[in-house]
């Protein structure tokens, strides 16, 4: 019986070129799938360490988002109204309509009314979108919160 035969390879480990011909070959990022920790998912023991400590990075990468709906919508609170109000009222923005307080706020480019802090007035505010704590708020204080489709 014939002994086994080490592949040929085994000879060159440790010598300078290791069968993988002139070093500049071996030299550039390209031969590791980019430099540091870039195409990581690709590269086992980074990987490995990476999903250890970063869970959260990891979690959600799958999927497609469309771009139309990461818009941001502008909001204000009724806390920042009632702080307001007095500028809003000697600029104009704020109208008197019967023992209401009229505020637009498309006008003021504000899409949706956020139900944090109070407000002491009647108020009549036309906008948009309002979140269900604003519109009970307003409400309780005897205003009315009127929701514009546009």
């Amino acid at each position: 019986m014939t002994a086994r035969r080490r592949k040929k390879y085994r000879k060159y480990l440790g010598k300078r070129y290791a069968r993988r011909g002139y070093n500049d070959r071996n030299r550039g990022a390209g031969n590791r799938g980019g430099r540091g920790m870039s195409g990581w998912r690709f590269k086992k023991q980074k990987r490995i360490a990476f999903e250890k400590y970063y869970k959260q990075i990891i979690e959600d990468k799958k999927g497609f988002t469309t771009p139309n709906l990461k818009r941001d919508i502008t909001a204000i609170n009724i806390g920042d109204l009632e702080e307001y109000f007095e500028y809003l009222l000697d600029n104009g923005i704020v109208s008197m309509e019967d023992e209401y307080y009229v505020i637009n706020l498309m006008d003021l480019g504000i899409e949706k009314l956020l139900g944090k802090g109070d407000i002491s007035r009647k108020v009549k505010i036309l906008v948009k979108k309002a979140s269900k704590n604003a519109i009970e708020k307003i409400k309780a204080k005897g205003g009315e919160v009127i929701i514009l489709e546009q």
